[in-house]
């Protein structure tokens, strides 16, 4: 060694003095330790001390420095637990290590947010090119997960242990922390919302979660972790072309078989319609096939499913997809059966397969000729070649088909000509009778009987019943779509919707005169005058209940209208105002919105028909019965056509007013306008 000049023992004495000094002073980052910050950030205390809120045990100089409204940022706590800390995998490392902007205590009111890629240059890298950062930065007010967010700050177990929040049963949990937030949702950062409420739901979640497998998909399974990528990105394994290839991760037999199957070779050419795993399964919201909620489900397989592509009008006119053989199957019994609730009919998948679909000309296809007796087999044992001669689907082609179309042209003349006669000689039958009992009804009118509606209300009376009529025939039509059979379909759709306005018009105009009618007729005021309700119609509903039941013997009299016939009468009334306005507002809906919100329109849809129904059920419980089914009139009443009423009903039905009539006629007085008037025998 050299010895040291005086001047040099100086200046390194000094050094070592400063060392010294440094090395025991407490605010030195050189010498500060964990302990250090753990004094205070080990402290439970430490959140309250952060609001404010000074606790008494507050040491000088101590925490009472910190006070900052809330962590720093998502993941964090003042609050730093020494023991999970411990078992942290950052462990061996110092809080300066990661707080590398702590230059001594007290320090600043916050600090820096930690940079991981320090250490984790990797991770980092990757991240920074993920769809986390990069979308997110071209959005205002949303800012792309932190490491902390998902991985945790301070106390960070093992991935393999339960605790972490990667921990692949904890996984779906951490993601639904912005995926499921509402104000993440609102602020635009989420472009699938419900994504995390429909995984809860899927067979996938529902494994690790209910079953306790320890295998099955997470988020970071599909989408990736630190490399997550835009579903447009061809590299994402959500890519649509990808998509097979990351299922196939862990149902690798399925994706092999699919992956040569008619779907996944038009799939893997780049046929942009070509069913891939989530056209047909769904994506976040996986079901088991047993499930009825499921798109493979039995039902749900050949009517939601299949059909979504097999019978779109634009896939046909794109790739030739022949539609008819959806509604070929419909027409079938297998489909027909499947319709009334069949679970054990065979649906598409039955015959061409799930996975493995090929095309017919293909051996390994399920419906290729040699192997349908095979297939026909599965249900129906001991099947030959003749069960699948023929279209399956029903419909035309081959010698079969030829016969089947001159089978159904039969077969439909034989209809119309048989069932025809048959009407045609029942309605002779029919109108002989009537003419027979019409005349025995006459000759055994001791008295000429009485006119109890004139011309001009039996016209309304036609008018009504027939617009009432057309309009429950093609109102319900519009609503279950249903058709005439025969018809195309233009012409059904015509029929329905042309139909029912040209009868909403008949019924408006006919309302218009009956209006006219009660207001400007001396007749039709009478009537409507006696058609309000009364007191003695309550009176009379009690006593028709108490004959009813058998505790009076007697019916009670009516007049010239019965309880009944008025809250017929009202109840049309009603009706009539009820289904025109609500008819005219879903007619001119546009004129309608401009004055209106769109719930005032969904009211009032479901007035119209509600209202619908309820006439509809009022007229046949109600009126057909009284003027059809009751046996003092049955089979008909004739009333409606000829406007008469016997003597032997007018006792019956309406004493009070015959006696009115009668008191009339003994002091020589003409008719009331409004009542029923004395037929002559020359009239």
């Amino acid at each position: 060694m050299f010895p040291l000049r005086p001047g040099r023992t100086r200046i390194a004495g000094l050094f070592a003095a400063v060392a010294v000094f440094l090395a025991f002073t407490p605010s030195s980052p050189w010498a500060q330790g964990n302990s250090d910050c753990l004094d205070c950030h080990g402290s439970s205390d430490i959140l309250s001390w952060s609001a404010g809120e000074k606790a008494s045990n507050v040491k000088p100089g101590g925490p009472e420095k910190l006070r900052r409204g809330a962590a720093p940022f998502p993941g964090t706590s003042l609050f730093v637990d020494p023991a999970a800390y411990q078992a942290s995998v950052h462990a061996d490392l110092s809080c300066t290590d990661c707080h590398k902007d702590e230059k001594g205590l007290p320090h600043t009111a916050s600090l820096r947010v930690v940079d991981c890629s320090a250490c984790h240059s990797e991770a980092a890298a990757v991240y920074a090119k993920s769809r986390h950062v990069i979308a997110q930065k071209r959005m205002v007010g949303i800012e792309a997960p932190r490491c902390q967010d998902c991985h945790g700050a301070h106390a960070i177990p093992k991935s393999t242990l339960s605790t972490s929040p990667v921990y692949f049963r904890n996984v779906a949990a951490t993601c639904t922390r912005c995926h499921g937030s509402k104000e993440v949702i609102e602020r635009g950062g989420i472009a699938i919302p419900g994504a995390a409420s429909m995984y809860a739901k899927s067979i996938h979640n529902i494994a690790i979660v209910e079953k306790g497998l320890n295998k099955s998909a997470t988020c970071v399974d599909c989408h990736g972790a630190h490399a997550l990528k835009d579903r447009f990105d061809p590299s994402s394994p959500i890519y649509r072309t990808n998509v097979p290839e990351t299922c196939g991760k862990c149902h690798y037999g399925v994706f092999t078989i699919f992956r040569e199957s008619a779907h996944g070779v038009a799939f893997s050419r780049g046929v942009p319609d070509a069913p891939g795993c989530t056209d047909c399964h769904g994506e976040h919201e996986i079901r088991q096939a047993a499930d009825p909620r499921s798109p493979v489900s039995f039902m749900a397989v050949s009517e939601k499913t299949c059909p979504s592509c097999h019978a779109a009008e634009r896939l046909s006119d794109r790739y030739g997809v022949e539609t008819g053989k959806v509604k070929g199957y419909r027409e079938s019994f297998h489909g027909l059966s499947q319709r009334l609730g069949d679970r054990t009919v065979a649906n598409c998948a039955s015959c061409h397969g799930v996975h493995e679909i090929f095309p017919s000309s293909d051996p390994r296809s399920t419906i290729h000729p040699k192997n349908l007796p095979v297939t026909c087999g599965q249900c129906h044992p001991g099947a030959t070649e003749n069960f699948a001669k023929g279209n399956i689907h029903v419909g035309a082609g081959g010698i079969g088909g030829v016969v089947k179309s001159w089978v159904e042209r039969i077969y439909i003349w034989l209809i119309v000509l048989v069932i025809g006669g048959m009407v045609l000689h029942n309605g002779a039958d029919y109108i002989r009778k009537m003419q027979a009992l019409y005349r025995e009804r006459a000759e055994m009118w001791s008295h000429p009987g009485y006119e109890r509606l004139n011309r001009s209300e039996r016209l309304q009376h036609f008018l009504t019943l027939s617009s009432f009529s057309v309009l429950v025939i093609t109102g319900f039509a519009l609503k279950f779509k249903w058709s005439i059979p025969f018809l195309s379909a233009g012409a059904n759709v015509s029929l329905r919707s042309n139909g029912h306005r040209a009868a909403a018009l008949v019924m408006v105009g006919t309302s218009l005169y009956h209006v006219y009618y009660a207001v400007f007729t001396a007749r039709g005021r009478d009537q409507l005058g006696r058609m309000m309700p009364r007191w003695q119609d309550a009176l009379d509903v009690v006593a028709m209940l108490t004959f009813y039941a058998g505790i009076s013997g007697h019916r009670p009299k009516f007049g010239r209208y019965s309880y009944m016939e008025k809250a017929e009468y009202l109840a049309l009334v009603w009706g009539t105002i009820v289904m025109i306005v609500t008819g005219f507002m879903l007619w001119f809906e546009n004129e309608t919105l401009k004055r209106i919100p769109m719930w005032g329109l969904d009211v009032a849809t479901l007035i119209h028909y509600y209202e619908a129904i309820l006439a509809t059920l009022a007229i046949f419980v109600w009126h057909l019965y009284y003027v059809i089914i009751n046996p003092d009139f049955a089979p008909m009443s004739l009333t409606w056509i000829d406007g008469k009423i016997s003597r032997h009903h007018m006792e019956h039905e309406h004493p009070l007013e015959l006696e009115e009539i009668e008191e009339r006629e003994a002091r020589g007085e003409g008719a009331v306008p409004g009542s029923t008037i004395l037929l002559t025998e020359e009239k």
